[in-house]
């Protein structure tokens, strides 16, 4: 019988699953089984062809979705999860009395976490209540809100990650359009793009960070190029204001293991964009560079400990580029 735990990795099909497939195949081969999910057939799943099980399984907003995967956690004897999609976090709540009693070690933040900080009207007024910047948030459906035709703004889905559902729009459609728009499912910022250092840009970063209860660690990412959502070059400045801020978010609530924070420039000032209680998608840029993220969060899920120098960027390196690799399925 063997001695290696099982560990899941949902959503397999993505970059991240493929990034900490390998990271489990190239580091922890003695260790751990790697079982892959996703809703696409084995054939269309990269990280498949790594894995030693694959499971097809529902669409997370699928009524059947939650008794699958509790079905799978169970009757395979996984003994950790990391969960990739932000809507499927709660379900794996190590709070959450159903997923508790199947004693497996999740990724996943705690239920008060996510409810604090997934939804994007629900950060926004925890930031303001802890005295973060963070982007202004406008209540369209409410009484003293105008639109200012001159202005520019974005729509974005209240629960929604990456790029998606947003969408860059003037005052002027605005005004014709917000009759129209659901505000309970979506928000209401301003375009701060040409608000950063850089004339007629708009400069963000990305925060990754570790933390295990005890310390933590994280790594600035500076996006010089982004596709479909994803970074694909980056540069690594030193920003201790922005990892400060990282620190004093982990002691405002308990966050999981493996996260990120976006952050976006304005007028000066460094606000609150994002915070995804997850492993980023562009992160692989990050682990280039030697914050090795990927490596510490299945570390983590395993019960090892993480070394300081897994987390201890190297210093050399400039940029990170990233290209695509090609996946044979036979």
């Amino acid at each position: 019988m063997s001695n290696k735990k099982k560990i899941l990795v949902t959503a397999g099909g993505t970059g991240s699953g493929w990034r900490i497939s390998k990271t489990v195949k190239q580091y922890f081969p003695e260790d751990a089984e790697l079982i892959i999910t996703d809703i696409n057939p084995r054939d269309l799943v990269a990280a498949a062809t790594i894995a030693d099980a694959f499971f097809q399984v529902p669409p997370v907003n699928d009524p059947s979705y939650v008794e699958t995967m509790y079905s799978l956690l169970k009757d395979e004897h996984i003994d950790g999860i990391i969960p990739l999609i932000p809507w499927e976090q709660s379900y794996f709540a190590r709070d959450r009395e159903a997923f508790a009693k199947l004693g497996v070690k999740s990724a996943s933040p705690l239920m008060r976490t996510e409810a604090l900080l997934n939804d994007k009207k629900s950060l926004y007024e925890f930031c303001r209540a802890n005295d973060i910047p963070t982007v202004p948030l406008y209540q369209p459906e409410e009484k003293g809100f105008s639109i200012d035709e001159t202005a520019a703004y974005i729509i974005k889905k209240r629960d929604g990650f990456g790029a998606m559902g947003l969408r860059y729009v003037s005052g002027r459609e605005l005004a014709g359009e917000a009759g129209r728009v659901d505000w309970k499912e979506a928000v209401l910022q301003p375009d701060l793009r040409g608000r950063g250092d850089l004339p007629g840009q708009i400069q963000e970063v990305t925060v990754e960070g570790y933390c295990d209860g005890e310390r933590v660690k994280s790594f600035v990412r500076q996006r010089l190029e982004a596709k479909s959502g994803v970074c694909t070059k980056a540069a690594f400045p030193r920003l201790p204001e922005l990892q400060q801020c990282v620190e004093r978010f982990t002691k405002l609530c308990a966050f999981p293991p493996a996260f990120n924070i976006q952050f976006v420039k304005c007028d000066g000032e460094w606000l609150v964009m994002d915070v995804n209680l997850r492993i980023a998608a562009g992160g692989g840029l990050s682990e280039a560079a030697g914050f090795q993220l990927s490596r510490a969060l299945v570390a983590n899920v395993l019960g090892y400990p993480v070394p300081e120098e897994w987390l201890t960027p190297d210093p050399t390196v400039k940029h990170v580029l990233r290209v695509y690799q090609e996946v044979v399925v036979r």
